[in-house]
């Protein structure tokens, strides 16, 4: 069943509020090649993305760092 219009604009309203985007730069053709190891592995970039911050914090947080 479709999501109605009050919660998509409830959705919409609390991700605007709660989340931002991330992103880097790669040359076309390395991103092509992730997305498709991504998809092959099972995952999502997204999925690896996020892997990868919460390690590198995990790490900052082992070592005393600052977070």
């Amino acid at each position: 069943m479709p999501r109605s219009e009050a919660k998509r604009r409830a959705d919409n309203k609390y991700n605007l509020a709660h989340y931002t985007v991330l992103g880097c730069k790669m040359k076309i053709t390395e991103a092509e090649e992730f997305k498709k190891a991504c998809k092959d592995a099972g995952t999502t970039p997204n999925a690896i993305f996020r892997k990868a911050v919460d390690d590198f914090m995990r790490s900052l947080q082992n070592i005393g760092g600052k977070v």
